[in-house]
């Protein structure tokens, strides 16, 4: 079982204190933090709501335990206004990641969320590589381009929701959207976010009533134009919330967990299949050859002279992903 904690923060980067709460496992010694940030009008409470489904995958041991620290964002939609009263990029990594850490001390951290709080947690991870080991982010709310007039009315449809209006709206300072756009921050930062090895997961559904994932599918390709490893999933038959929420969810905390948790190198069969492929590849191969990291090695060592050769003839082949 588990127990949620709620308490509130003052900050001098909002201009009043951010109500929080903290989901954490029973009997929690060190272990790693994610910061979760809801969508447009959720608060701290979901995780009340969340707590039992934690409480379970927790035991079920599909998910790594850890402590998650939600804050009540109101309609601020993250924003990080540089000469303005709302700055929750600085909130989030000068007062809130810190706050946390003082109390809990852990050396690991993640920022992931849901629609409005996707948004919020690629733009701030793209800003700043080095502050956490991972992303995850579902159905986020983004919009597609580059340029705030590229952005077509179908991609505008959750402006009616509400929002600060020089952020969301038909009034909106198109350099401050620009300047706050996940997608832009990718591109600036690539260097920093590839040698950081910071890990991305995004998933959008593809039945979005928001039509959300057009925002979704325009940063996965600009990840991958920038050779940006992550992993991006199109949910079939999903929306923007309802029945495909929860297994949703589950996947993306399950994803992060083996971020954290990454299986332990099986020496003995590492070993095997070594002496294996030294021999030639004689006789009958040893069990689950093709999974160990010796087998994937002397494949690689195998082909590297033909994509030296291909790399002669197109710089491209040494990308980890092709310039379609």
């Amino acid at each position: 079982m588990s127990s949620v904690e709620l308490a509130e923060i003052t900050s001098q980067h909002l201009p009043a204190p951010v109500p929080y709460a903290m989901l954490m496992p029973d009997n929690a010694l060190e272990l790693p933090m994610c910061v979760l940030l809801l969508g447009g009008g959720g608060t701290r409470e979901a995780l009340f709501d969340l707590q039992p489904l934690f409480d379970k995958w927790w035991s079920d041991g599909l998910v790594l335990p850890m402590r998650i620290a939600t804050p009540t964002p109101g309609l601020d939609y993250y924003m990080e206004e540089p000469r303005g009263t709302v700055r929750w990029d600085s909130f989030v990594l000068s007062d809130f990641v810190p706050h946390i850490r003082s109390q809990f001390g852990f050396t690991h951290c993640a920022i992931t969320g849901i629609s409005a709080g996707g948004y919020g947690a690629l733009k701030i991870a793209f800003a700043t590589p080095g502050a956490f080991d991972a992303v995850a982010v579902m159905q986020p709310m983004l919009e597609p381009g580059l340029r705030e007039c590229d952005v077509q009315p179908r991609n505008r449809l959750h402006h009616a929701a509400g929002g600060p209006p020089q952020l969301v709206g038909p009034q909106r300072d198109a350099t401050l959207w620009e300047s706050n756009n996940p997608a832009i921050r990718a591109r600036e930062h690539c260097q920093e976010i590839k040698a950081r090895d910071l890990a991305i997961y995004i998933d959008a559904a593809d039945n979005d009533f928001l039509n959300a994932h057009d925002g979704a599918e325009f940063l996965h390709r600009m990840l991958w134009e920038q050779d940006i490893s992550h992993e991006y999933r199109l949910m079939r038959g999903a929306d923007h919330g309802g029945l495909s929420m929860r297994p949703r969810l589950a996947a993306m905390f399950s994803w992060l967990s083996s971020v954290w948790d990454r299986p332990a190198i099986d020496l003995a069969a590492e070993q095997n299949a070594t002496e294996w492929l030294q021999s030639g590849m004689q006789g009958r191969p040893p069990a689950g050859v093709t999974t160990t990291e010796a087998f994937i090695q002397f494949l690689r060592s195998r082909l590297a002279p033909v994509r030296s050769q291909a790399a002669q003839l197109d710089p491209s082949t040494n990308r980890r992903f092709g310039l379609l």
